[in-house]
């Protein structure tokens, strides 16, 4: 009997031709990796400036706006500082010479201001402009169930903690008004300092620093802080002589992707912080 051979297998042809598909399918499968891999960066380096301005414009607006013309300390094109209060309070009692008895009515946690700096301000009852007295806070003669008797007399309310209330001395020699008269508020109050600085985690680029903390960044480095005057105009910095034509602080500037930013993506920023009247 004849033996039949088997044909099975594939030919030269058909294996190149095999190769040649996979090949295809290959690099079609890979561009399609990279493509989705930079598409995913691309859109990293998207979110991340958007989300740069964004916390920007929500830190600094959020505090600036708390201050007035007359609360600016510094207006320069890198950096901005305002008086800011960490505590405040209502004078309820002129108990004796150059002292008052106080209720504190609100404080504000004093995280990343400027170390060393603090002061004193008050306005008269049913006045707005406030007495300025940098570098000086009143000496505590007594704080307690004392001070809150006394305000309680006065019309203070009764369910405050005890620790809230406090007889302070020494205004006379700080303030042309002398000690404050009941119904006076009170504020005690620190510097708050923003200002554009190189970046100490990406290189040659610019961050905002609140403080000695490095908030939000990378910018490019002409981001810059100016200043709108009641006249219309914007100047780039303000001399103290000035501080009260300022109307708002306006903070420009153009974020970009993380690191590298190899997409060039570019975000700009513009804003205007008007102050309280």
């Amino acid at each position: 009997m004849k033996r039949i051979k088997s044909e099975a297998g594939f030919t030269i042809v058909e294996a190149l031709i095999t190769l040649v598909i996979s090949g295809l399918l290959a690099s079609a499968m890979l561009s399609l990796l990279l493509g989705q891999s930079r598409f995913y960066e691309h859109t990293d380096d998207q979110i991340w400036a958007e989300q740069s301005n964004r916390a920007t414009f929500d830190i600094v607006s959020s505090e600036l706006r708390m201050a007035s013309a007359t609360d600016l300390l510094a207006a320069e094109s890198d950096s901005v500082a305002v008086r800011f209060d960490i505590m405040r309070a209502i004078v309820c009692d002129t108990t004796a010479t150059d002292e008052a008895t106080l209720m504190v009515y609100d404080t504000v946690a004093a995280w990343g201001l400027d170390g060393g700096f603090l002061g004193t301000a008050y306005s008269d009852p049913y006045e707005e402009d406030f007495e300025y007295a940098d570098a000086f806070l009143p000496s505590t003669v007594s704080t307690g169930s004392g001070p809150k008797a006394t305000c309680v007399a006065n019309g203070s309310p009764s369910s405050n903690p005890d620790n809230s209330y406090a007889q302070l001395s020494g205004w006379g020699g700080n303030f042309t008004s002398g000690v404050p008269d009941p119904g006076a508020m009170v504020r005690f109050y620190s510097r708050l300092s923003y200002h554009f600085a190189p970046s100490s985690f990406f290189s040659s680029r610019t961050a905002l620093w609140r403080g000695s903390q490095e908030l939000v960044g990378p910018y490019e480095n002409d981001a810059a802080f100016s200043y709108l005057m009641d006249d219309g105009s914007v100047q780039s910095s303000v001399s103290s002589a000035n501080f009260d034509q300022v109307v708002a602080i306006r903070v420009t500037a153009t974020a970009i992707g993380d690191g590298a930013n190899r997409y060039d993506v570019e975000r700009d920023l513009q804003f205007d912080i008007p102050f309280r009247n």
